[in-house]
Protein backbone atom coordinates (compact mmCIF):
# COMPACT_ATOMS: atom_id res chain seq x y z
CA UNK A 1 0.00 0.00 0.00
CA UNK A 2 1.59 3.43 -1.04
CA UNK A 3 2.72 5.60 1.91
CA UNK A 4 0.33 8.11 3.32
CA UNK A 5 0.85 11.59 1.28
CA UNK A 6 0.04 15.18 2.10
CA UNK A 7 -1.99 17.41 -0.03
CA UNK A 8 -1.31 20.95 -0.57
CA UNK A 9 1.48 20.82 2.28
CA UNK A 10 -1.47 19.54 4.51
CA UNK A 11 -2.49 16.16 5.90
CA UNK A 12 -6.13 16.88 5.01
CA UNK A 13 -8.46 19.84 4.63
CA UNK A 14 -9.96 21.77 7.43
CA UNK A 15 -13.71 19.92 7.12
CA UNK A 16 -14.45 22.35 10.35
CA UNK A 17 -15.15 25.23 8.01
CA UNK A 18 -16.98 23.46 5.26
CA UNK A 19 -20.35 24.93 5.85
CA UNK A 20 -22.48 21.92 6.12
CA UNK A 21 -22.88 19.27 9.40
CA UNK A 22 -20.41 16.15 9.45
CA UNK A 23 -22.46 14.56 12.43
CA UNK A 24 -24.44 12.42 10.22
CA UNK A 25 -21.81 10.95 8.32
CA UNK A 26 -19.50 10.53 11.34
CA UNK A 27 -22.71 8.00 12.49
CA UNK A 28 -23.87 6.95 9.38
CA UNK A 29 -22.91 2.59 9.01
CA UNK A 30 -21.97 3.27 5.47
CA UNK A 31 -17.84 4.40 4.46
CA UNK A 32 -18.10 8.00 3.86
CA UNK A 33 -15.04 9.54 3.07
CA UNK A 34 -14.20 12.88 1.30
CA UNK A 35 -11.88 12.83 -1.24
CA UNK A 36 -9.90 16.09 -3.22
CA UNK A 37 -8.63 14.52 -6.12
CA UNK A 38 -8.03 10.84 -5.70
CA UNK A 39 -6.77 11.55 -2.07
CA UNK A 40 -8.69 10.74 1.22
CA UNK A 41 -9.02 14.07 3.35
CA UNK A 42 -11.63 12.43 5.95
CA UNK A 43 -12.93 8.81 6.77
CA UNK A 44 -16.15 8.17 8.98
CA UNK A 45 -16.06 5.73 11.89
CA UNK A 46 -17.71 3.17 9.79
CA UNK A 47 -15.11 3.71 7.33
CA UNK A 48 -12.35 2.86 9.51
CA UNK A 49 -13.89 -0.03 10.99
CA UNK A 50 -14.49 -1.65 7.49
CA UNK A 51 -11.03 -1.27 6.72
CA UNK A 52 -10.04 -2.48 9.45
CA UNK A 53 -7.77 0.74 10.16
CA UNK A 54 -7.27 2.30 13.75
CA UNK A 55 -7.55 6.25 13.33
CA UNK A 56 -7.96 8.70 10.50
CA UNK A 57 -3.90 9.08 10.22
CA UNK A 58 -4.05 5.53 8.50
CA UNK A 59 -5.94 6.48 5.58
CA UNK A 60 -5.13 10.26 4.95
CA UNK A 61 -3.23 11.53 2.03
CA UNK A 62 -3.76 7.87 0.14
CA UNK A 63 -5.10 6.91 -3.07
CA UNK A 64 -8.71 6.00 -2.79
CA UNK A 65 -7.89 3.57 -5.27
CA UNK A 66 -4.89 1.74 -2.48
CA UNK A 67 -7.85 0.33 -0.97
CA UNK A 68 -9.92 -0.99 -4.39
CA UNK A 69 -8.70 -4.40 -5.11
CA UNK A 70 -6.58 -4.80 -8.19
CA UNK A 71 -8.71 -6.62 -10.58
CA UNK A 72 -11.03 -3.58 -9.94
CA UNK A 73 -9.00 -0.56 -10.16
CA UNK A 74 -9.70 -0.12 -13.70
CA UNK A 75 -13.13 1.39 -12.39
CA UNK A 76 -10.68 4.34 -11.03
CA UNK A 77 -8.50 4.66 -14.30
CA UNK A 78 -9.99 7.61 -15.26
CA UNK A 79 -10.72 9.20 -11.80
CA UNK A 80 -13.48 9.76 -9.49
CA UNK A 81 -15.06 12.51 -11.43
CA UNK A 82 -15.49 9.77 -14.18
CA UNK A 83 -17.33 7.72 -11.67
CA UNK A 84 -19.47 10.77 -10.48
CA UNK A 85 -21.42 11.14 -13.26
CA UNK A 86 -22.96 7.85 -12.17
CA UNK A 87 -26.15 7.61 -10.64
CA UNK A 88 -26.06 4.29 -9.20
CA UNK A 89 -24.04 2.40 -7.28
CA UNK A 90 -21.10 0.38 -8.52
CA UNK A 91 -20.35 -2.98 -7.00
CA UNK A 92 -16.67 -3.93 -6.51
CA UNK A 93 -14.14 -5.33 -3.86
CA UNK A 94 -12.99 -3.01 -1.44
CA UNK A 95 -9.24 -4.25 0.15
CA UNK A 96 -8.86 -3.91 3.63
CA UNK A 97 -5.63 -3.32 5.46
CA UNK A 98 -4.33 -6.43 6.29
CA UNK A 99 -4.95 -7.65 2.82
CA UNK A 100 -8.52 -9.06 2.94
CA UNK A 101 -11.26 -8.06 0.62
CA UNK A 102 -14.74 -7.47 0.87
CA UNK A 103 -17.77 -7.20 -1.30
CA UNK A 104 -19.10 -3.58 -1.73
CA UNK A 105 -20.92 -1.08 -3.90
CA UNK A 106 -19.95 2.14 -3.89
CA UNK A 107 -21.11 5.94 -5.01
CA UNK A 108 -19.76 8.81 -5.40
CA UNK A 109 -21.03 12.28 -5.26
CA UNK A 110 -19.30 15.88 -6.20
CA UNK A 111 -19.12 18.63 -3.89
CA UNK A 112 -17.53 21.61 -2.62
CA UNK A 113 -15.29 21.75 0.17
CA UNK A 114 -14.05 24.74 1.44
CA UNK A 115 -14.19 26.35 -1.62
CA UNK A 116 -12.50 23.18 -3.33
CA UNK A 117 -14.12 20.63 -6.07
CA UNK A 118 -13.93 17.49 -4.19
CA UNK A 119 -15.80 14.17 -3.91
CA UNK A 120 -17.74 12.42 -1.39
CA UNK A 121 -17.46 8.62 -1.45
CA UNK A 122 -19.65 5.86 -0.01
CA UNK A 123 -19.17 2.07 0.25
CA UNK A 124 -21.78 -0.06 1.12
CA UNK A 125 -21.35 -3.69 2.66
CA UNK A 126 -22.81 -5.82 0.20
CA UNK A 127 -24.11 -9.27 2.29
CA UNK A 128 -25.67 -11.85 -0.29
CA UNK A 129 -22.32 -12.46 -1.76
CA UNK A 130 -24.66 -13.93 -4.95
CA UNK A 131 -26.13 -10.76 -5.64
CA UNK A 132 -22.87 -9.11 -5.35
CA UNK A 133 -20.98 -11.39 -8.02
CA UNK A 134 -24.32 -10.57 -10.66
CA UNK A 135 -24.04 -7.17 -9.40
CA UNK A 136 -20.42 -7.06 -10.15
CA UNK A 137 -20.37 -8.39 -13.68
CA UNK A 138 -23.33 -6.21 -14.73
CA UNK A 139 -21.54 -3.31 -13.84
CA UNK A 140 -17.98 -4.35 -15.29
CA UNK A 141 -19.75 -4.65 -18.64
CA UNK A 142 -21.72 -1.90 -17.92
CA UNK A 143 -19.22 0.28 -17.61
CA UNK A 144 -17.11 -1.13 -20.50
CA UNK A 145 -20.18 -0.50 -22.64
CA UNK A 146 -19.89 3.01 -21.58
CA UNK A 147 -16.39 3.81 -22.87
CA UNK A 148 -17.14 1.69 -26.11
CA UNK A 149 -20.09 3.80 -27.01
CA UNK A 150 -19.21 7.07 -26.15
CA UNK A 151 -18.74 9.94 -28.84
CA UNK A 152 -15.68 10.73 -27.78
CA UNK A 153 -12.29 9.96 -28.30
CA UNK A 154 -10.91 8.51 -24.90
CA UNK A 155 -7.25 7.06 -25.14
CA UNK A 156 -4.69 7.04 -21.80
CA UNK A 157 -1.10 7.73 -22.14
CA UNK A 158 2.32 6.71 -20.07
CA UNK A 159 4.50 10.02 -18.90
CA UNK A 160 6.48 10.09 -21.69
CA UNK A 161 3.15 10.16 -24.08
CA UNK A 162 2.63 6.51 -25.08
CA UNK A 163 -0.86 5.39 -26.12
CA UNK A 164 -1.87 2.57 -23.39
CA UNK A 165 -5.78 2.14 -24.20
CA UNK A 166 -7.66 3.44 -27.37
CA UNK A 167 -11.79 3.24 -27.43
CA UNK A 168 -13.59 2.68 -30.44
CA UNK A 169 -14.72 6.25 -30.99
CA UNK A 170 -11.25 7.26 -30.94
CA UNK A 171 -10.97 4.22 -34.04
CA UNK A 172 -13.62 6.30 -35.61
CA UNK A 173 -12.38 9.58 -34.97
CA UNK A 174 -8.58 8.85 -36.56
CA UNK A 175 -9.63 6.17 -38.51
CA UNK A 176 -6.95 3.90 -37.13
CA UNK A 177 -7.30 0.48 -35.17
CA UNK A 178 -6.56 0.42 -31.94
CA UNK A 179 -4.15 -2.16 -32.40
CA UNK A 180 -1.82 0.31 -34.94
CA UNK A 181 -2.04 3.13 -31.94
CA UNK A 182 -1.20 1.56 -28.73
CA UNK A 183 2.55 1.70 -28.29
CA UNK A 184 2.97 4.74 -30.01
CA UNK A 185 3.93 8.22 -29.23
CA UNK A 186 0.58 10.36 -29.43
CA UNK A 187 2.26 12.30 -31.84
CA UNK A 188 1.25 9.34 -34.74
CA UNK A 189 -1.85 10.89 -34.51
CA UNK A 190 -1.09 14.64 -35.39
CA UNK A 191 -1.01 15.56 -38.80
CA UNK A 192 2.42 15.20 -39.87
CA UNK A 193 3.38 18.82 -40.84
CA UNK A 194 2.73 19.75 -37.03
CA UNK A 195 4.09 16.51 -35.14
CA UNK A 196 7.17 17.57 -33.94
CA UNK A 197 6.19 20.85 -32.28
CA UNK A 198 3.26 18.93 -30.90
CA UNK A 199 5.56 16.51 -29.80
CA UNK A 200 7.71 18.96 -28.12
CA UNK A 201 4.95 21.27 -26.91
CA UNK A 202 3.59 18.13 -25.17
CA UNK A 203 6.84 16.85 -23.50
CA UNK A 204 8.09 20.48 -22.44
CA UNK A 205 4.89 22.46 -21.20
CA UNK A 206 2.17 19.39 -20.34
CA UNK A 207 3.56 15.87 -19.43
CA UNK A 208 6.86 17.35 -17.27
CA UNK A 209 4.66 19.89 -15.24
CA UNK A 210 1.36 21.20 -13.73
CA UNK A 211 0.88 23.05 -16.87
CA UNK A 212 -2.32 25.84 -16.78
CA UNK A 213 -3.82 23.74 -20.01
CA UNK A 214 -4.04 20.68 -17.85
CA UNK A 215 -8.13 19.70 -17.89
CA UNK A 216 -8.78 22.26 -20.30
CA UNK A 217 -10.02 22.14 -23.64
CA UNK A 218 -7.13 23.04 -26.68
CA UNK A 219 -7.90 23.06 -30.21
CA UNK A 220 -5.14 20.80 -32.57
CA UNK A 221 -4.89 19.61 -35.94
CA UNK A 222 -5.63 15.87 -36.06
CA UNK A 223 -5.42 13.43 -39.03
CA UNK A 224 -7.30 10.61 -40.19
CA UNK A 225 -5.93 7.66 -41.95
CA UNK A 226 -7.83 8.41 -44.78
CA UNK A 227 -9.45 11.46 -44.95
CA UNK A 228 -6.72 13.65 -44.05
CA UNK A 229 -5.91 16.56 -41.70
CA UNK A 230 -9.01 17.55 -39.18
CA UNK A 231 -9.63 20.11 -36.62
CA UNK A 232 -9.45 18.75 -33.21
CA UNK A 233 -10.25 19.59 -29.21
CA UNK A 234 -8.34 17.36 -26.92
CA UNK A 235 -8.66 17.56 -22.97
CA UNK A 236 -5.56 16.32 -21.05
CA UNK A 237 -5.67 15.09 -17.27
CA UNK A 238 -3.10 13.40 -15.24
CA UNK A 239 -4.16 11.00 -13.44
CA UNK A 240 -2.21 8.91 -10.19
CA UNK A 241 -3.22 4.95 -10.29
CA UNK A 242 -1.62 3.61 -7.62
CA UNK A 243 2.20 4.20 -8.29
CA UNK A 244 1.29 4.54 -11.86
CA UNK A 245 0.95 8.17 -12.96
CA UNK A 246 -1.31 8.18 -16.01
CA UNK A 247 -2.58 11.02 -18.32
CA UNK A 248 -6.43 10.56 -20.08
CA UNK A 249 -6.95 12.63 -23.61
CA UNK A 250 -10.49 12.84 -24.62
CA UNK A 251 -10.66 13.98 -28.24
CA UNK A 252 -13.22 15.78 -29.79
CA UNK A 253 -13.48 16.09 -34.04
CA UNK A 254 -14.61 19.61 -34.13
CA UNK A 255 -15.13 20.09 -37.75
CA UNK A 256 -18.95 20.81 -37.77
CA UNK A 257 -18.25 23.41 -34.89
CA UNK A 258 -15.39 24.84 -37.33
CA UNK A 259 -17.96 24.80 -39.90
CA UNK A 260 -20.40 26.32 -38.20
CA UNK A 261 -18.53 29.24 -36.89
CA UNK A 262 -17.22 30.06 -40.34
CA UNK A 263 -20.82 30.22 -41.65
CA UNK A 264 -21.55 32.81 -38.67
CA UNK A 265 -18.64 34.57 -39.07
CA UNK A 266 -19.35 34.97 -42.53
CA UNK A 267 -23.14 35.65 -42.46
CA UNK A 268 -21.93 38.40 -40.11
CA UNK A 269 -19.73 39.97 -42.75
CA UNK A 270 -21.50 39.24 -45.92
CA UNK A 271 -24.56 39.94 -47.81
CA UNK A 272 -27.14 36.47 -47.42
CA UNK A 273 -28.27 36.99 -51.10
CA UNK A 274 -25.17 37.61 -53.20
CA UNK A 275 -22.67 35.99 -50.65
CA UNK A 276 -20.33 39.76 -51.39
CA UNK A 277 -19.17 41.54 -48.53
CA UNK A 278 -21.31 43.52 -46.51
CA UNK A 279 -20.86 47.60 -45.65
CA UNK A 280 -19.41 46.37 -42.14
CA UNK A 281 -16.63 44.09 -43.86
CA UNK A 282 -15.89 46.90 -47.27
CA UNK A 283 -15.41 49.51 -44.48
CA UNK A 284 -12.87 47.63 -42.75
CA UNK A 285 -11.25 46.68 -45.79
CA UNK A 286 -11.33 50.32 -47.05
CA UNK A 287 -9.65 51.46 -44.10
CA UNK A 288 -6.96 49.03 -44.30
CA UNK A 289 -6.16 49.79 -48.14
CA UNK A 290 -6.26 53.59 -47.58
CA UNK A 291 -3.19 52.68 -44.73
CA UNK A 292 -1.33 50.49 -46.74
CA UNK A 293 -1.69 52.81 -49.49
CA UNK A 294 0.01 55.60 -47.47
CA UNK A 295 2.37 53.17 -46.17
CA UNK A 296 3.22 52.30 -49.99
CA UNK A 297 2.89 55.52 -51.69
CA UNK A 298 0.12 53.72 -53.49
CA UNK A 299 -3.22 54.75 -55.22
CA UNK A 300 -6.84 53.30 -54.81
CA UNK A 301 -10.27 54.01 -56.38
CA UNK A 302 -13.16 53.95 -54.92
CA UNK A 303 -16.17 53.20 -57.03
CA UNK A 304 -20.02 53.40 -56.08
CA UNK A 305 -22.58 51.74 -58.06
CA UNK A 306 -26.41 51.84 -58.70
CA UNK A 307 -28.26 50.25 -60.88
CA UNK A 308 -30.39 51.76 -63.23
CA UNK A 309 -33.92 50.66 -64.18
CA UNK A 310 -34.10 47.85 -61.13
CA UNK A 311 -36.77 49.28 -59.59
CA UNK A 312 -39.27 48.57 -62.68
CA UNK A 313 -38.24 44.70 -62.72
CA UNK A 314 -39.08 44.39 -58.44
CA UNK A 315 -42.35 46.13 -59.22
CA UNK A 316 -43.52 44.02 -62.63
CA UNK A 317 -41.94 40.62 -61.68
CA UNK A 318 -41.63 40.63 -58.27
CA UNK A 319 -39.12 40.45 -55.92
CA UNK A 320 -37.81 37.38 -56.66
CA UNK A 321 -36.75 38.01 -60.16
CA UNK A 322 -35.23 40.95 -58.49
CA UNK A 323 -33.16 38.41 -56.46
CA UNK A 324 -32.26 37.05 -59.21
CA UNK A 325 -31.04 40.01 -61.15
CA UNK A 326 -29.07 40.72 -58.22
CA UNK A 327 -27.37 37.75 -58.10
CA UNK A 328 -26.49 37.63 -61.61
CA UNK A 329 -25.09 41.25 -61.67
CA UNK A 330 -22.89 40.23 -58.60
CA UNK A 331 -21.41 37.69 -60.17
CA UNK A 332 -20.63 39.56 -63.54
CA UNK A 333 -19.32 42.06 -60.92
CA UNK A 334 -16.93 39.77 -59.81
CA UNK A 335 -15.27 38.31 -62.75
CA UNK A 336 -14.45 41.89 -63.69
CA UNK A 337 -12.15 42.80 -60.33
CA UNK A 338 -9.00 41.35 -59.66
CA UNK A 339 -8.91 38.93 -56.80
CA UNK A 340 -7.47 41.18 -54.88
CA UNK A 341 -9.93 43.90 -55.14
CA UNK A 342 -13.12 44.30 -53.44
CA UNK A 343 -17.16 43.93 -54.54
CA UNK A 344 -19.50 44.38 -51.84
CA UNK A 345 -23.24 45.13 -51.86
CA UNK A 346 -24.62 47.85 -49.29
CA UNK A 347 -27.82 48.27 -50.28
CA UNK A 348 -31.01 47.05 -52.71
CA UNK A 349 -29.30 47.90 -55.32
CA UNK A 350 -25.92 49.79 -54.66
CA UNK A 351 -22.61 48.08 -54.81
CA UNK A 352 -19.05 49.10 -54.19
CA UNK A 353 -16.04 48.58 -55.68
CA UNK A 354 -12.22 48.80 -53.80
CA UNK A 355 -9.45 48.53 -56.59
CA UNK A 356 -6.31 48.80 -54.32
CA UNK A 357 -2.21 48.81 -54.61
CA UNK A 358 -2.61 50.66 -58.09
CA UNK A 359 0.80 53.01 -59.29
CA UNK A 360 -2.12 55.33 -60.85
CA UNK A 361 -5.74 55.46 -60.67
CA UNK A 362 -6.42 55.03 -64.26
CA UNK A 363 -7.50 51.86 -63.43
CA UNK A 364 -11.02 52.86 -62.51
CA UNK A 365 -12.39 54.37 -66.08
CA UNK A 366 -11.49 51.13 -67.52
CA UNK A 367 -13.13 48.97 -64.76
CA UNK A 368 -15.98 50.98 -65.30
CA UNK A 369 -16.03 50.49 -69.29
CA UNK A 370 -15.95 47.06 -68.32
CA UNK A 371 -18.74 47.07 -65.99
CA UNK A 372 -21.50 49.00 -67.73
CA UNK A 373 -20.02 46.39 -70.67
CA UNK A 374 -21.12 43.84 -68.32
CA UNK A 375 -24.36 45.29 -68.27
CA UNK A 376 -25.36 45.32 -71.99
CA UNK A 377 -26.15 41.82 -72.00
CA UNK A 378 -30.00 41.13 -70.62
CA UNK A 379 -30.22 38.58 -67.36
CA UNK A 380 -33.21 36.22 -68.67
CA UNK A 381 -35.67 35.24 -65.45
CA UNK A 382 -38.64 33.58 -66.14
CA UNK A 383 -38.90 33.40 -69.53
CA UNK A 384 -38.47 37.42 -69.54
CA UNK A 385 -35.25 39.16 -70.60
CA UNK A 386 -34.20 42.12 -68.20
CA UNK A 387 -32.19 45.23 -69.35
CA UNK A 388 -30.62 47.47 -67.01
CA UNK A 389 -27.95 49.57 -66.91
CA UNK A 390 -25.71 50.99 -64.03
CA UNK A 391 -24.69 54.93 -62.55
CA UNK A 392 -21.25 54.16 -61.30
CA UNK A 393 -19.35 56.96 -58.97
CA UNK A 394 -15.89 57.13 -59.62
CA UNK A 395 -13.38 58.47 -55.89
CA UNK A 396 -9.37 58.44 -56.59
CA UNK A 397 -7.18 58.49 -53.15
CA UNK A 398 -5.32 60.91 -52.94
CA UNK A 399 -6.16 62.86 -55.63
CA UNK A 400 -9.84 63.48 -54.10
CA UNK A 401 -10.26 61.84 -50.42
CA UNK A 402 -7.90 60.73 -47.66
CA UNK A 403 -9.68 58.90 -45.40
CA UNK A 404 -13.05 56.11 -45.60
CA UNK A 405 -15.79 58.45 -45.29
CA UNK A 406 -14.75 61.32 -47.84
CA UNK A 407 -13.85 58.70 -50.72
CA UNK A 408 -17.11 57.23 -50.10
CA UNK A 409 -19.13 60.56 -49.90
CA UNK A 410 -16.61 61.38 -52.86
CA UNK A 411 -17.98 58.93 -54.93
CA UNK A 412 -21.44 58.83 -53.90
CA UNK A 413 -21.61 62.46 -55.49
CA UNK A 414 -20.29 61.36 -58.48
CA UNK A 415 -22.77 58.45 -58.75
CA UNK A 416 -25.74 61.14 -58.28
CA UNK A 417 -24.10 63.19 -61.08
CA UNK A 418 -24.27 60.53 -63.20
CA UNK A 419 -27.93 59.60 -61.99
CA UNK A 420 -28.78 63.63 -63.16
CA UNK A 421 -27.61 63.66 -66.48
CA UNK A 422 -29.24 60.68 -68.04
CA UNK A 423 -27.92 57.51 -66.29
CA UNK A 424 -26.16 54.62 -67.40
CA UNK A 425 -22.34 55.75 -67.60
CA UNK A 426 -19.82 56.81 -65.32
CA UNK A 427 -18.10 60.12 -63.11
CA UNK A 428 -14.84 60.86 -62.12
CA UNK A 429 -15.57 63.02 -58.98
CA UNK A 430 -14.22 66.49 -59.17
CA UNK A 431 -15.55 69.56 -57.27
CA UNK A 432 -17.38 70.83 -60.57
CA UNK A 433 -18.24 67.61 -61.42
CA UNK A 434 -17.26 67.32 -65.25
CA UNK A 435 -19.01 64.25 -67.30
CA UNK A 436 -16.31 62.22 -68.98
CA UNK A 437 -16.15 59.95 -72.01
Amino acid sequence: MAQQESVSGQAYIDLSRAGWGMTLVDTASNLFAICLGNKIQYMNKAGLCLLGADSQQDVLGYDFADFIHADYKEFLAYGLEFLAEEEDFIPLKLLKRDGSTLDVKMLINDIQVDGLDAHIVELQDITEYKRASEAVRDREHRLKSILNTVTEGIMTLSVKGIVQTFNPAAEKIFGRPAQTVIGHHIEVLMDPEYRDPYKRFLERKILNGNSPLMGKPWELVGSHEEKGRFPLEMTLTKLQVGNELIYTAVFRDITERKQSEERIRHMAHHDTLTGLPNRHLFTDRLNHAIKSAQRYNKALVLMFVDLDKFKPINDTLGHEAGDVVLQVVAKRFRKIIRESDTVARIGGDEFVILLEELDNSDAGVLVADKLLESMEEPILVSGRECRLGASIGIARFPEDAMDCDELLRCADEAMYAVKTSGRNGYKLYEPTLSVLG
